[in-house]
């Protein structure tokens, strides 16, 4: 059995402590976390996975003992719970968090199955549906101008590890156009008036566009796409954008399950 290194560690008791107040900062200004292109993580889980493959800034946590015995840090603090829910802004921390680098944004070239958030506001939903595509064996995702912050901590919640492992890209409808173009790719809006999803099943090469929450898609995305759908029966008038995304996505890629 592989013994844990000895690390050494400090003590930090005062919310008031430079370290406390960047972390906190970082947890909650998205400016923030671009200038110091740094983000935090949460919980012993999503820490031991993708700290093992990545460089650890800084942990913060209750116990020495809940860091996995496979991750080091340059710097290590134990703090006291409150000090510890000042910084994660939940009620229940998991006693563990820890600061880590942004991932370098992915060019998304030469990618066959995209999904692209136009306005998706929610970071729920917008974590959700990056763990659907990546669950999904979807090759990125491309953010829009108008979205929230893929590294919002409950979007990196809801995400569950997936905003650092599925390749992902921000920029304009016209960046957009650029790679539809360069990859070859059949844009699909997600719309209640679209053609039903097995028009598009047998299709290699596509792009699925999921729209804001309540005023659905833009006129740019409109402009540029198809619609597809899904039925709805029982007198809904629609699905959660999570759920949409999750359905289309399973639907338009069905065909290379199994291979």
């Amino acid at each position: 059995m592989a013994k844990k290194k000895f690390m050494t560690f400090q003590i930090i008791n005062s919310l008031q402590n430079p370290l406390i107040k960047h972390l906190t900062k970082l947890n909650r200004d998205r400016k923030y976390r671009e200038i110091s292109q740094t983000v935090i993580i949460e919980g012993e889980i999503l820490i031991k996975e993708l700290c093992q493959n990545m460089s650890c800034k800084t942990i913060v946590c209750t116990n020495q003992s809940l860091i996995p015995k496979e991750i080091q840090a340059n710097n290590i603090f134990i703090v006291n719970e409150d000090i510890l829910k000042k910084i994660s802004g939940t009620l229940n921390p998991e006693g563990i968090l820890a600061e880590v680098s942004l991932p370098i944004q992915d060019t998304l070239e030469k990618k066959t199955h995209l999904i692209a958030l136009d306005g998706i506001q929610d970071p729920g939903n917008l974590g959700t549906i990056l763990r659907t595509a990546l669950a999904l064996g979807w090759d990125g995702a491309f953010l829009l101008n108008g979205c929230c912050d893929p590294w919002n901590d409950k979007a990196v919640r809801s995400a569950k590890g997936a905003t650092f492992k599925l390749p992902l890209r921000s920029g304009s409808w016209e960046e957009l156009s650029m790679l539809i173009k360069k990859n070859k790719l059949i844009p699909l809006a997600a719309d209640m008036c679209g053609d039903p999803i097995e028009t598009y099943q047998n299709e290699k090469n596509i792009l699925l566009i999921l729209g804001n929450e309540s005023k659905g898609l833009s006129a740019e995305t409109l402009k540029h796409c198809k619609k597809v759908s899904i039925p709805i029966e029982n007198q809904m008038e629609s699905l959660n954008v999570s759920v949409a995304g999750g359905i289309l996505m399973y639907n338009l890629k069905r065909s290379s399950y199994g291979k």
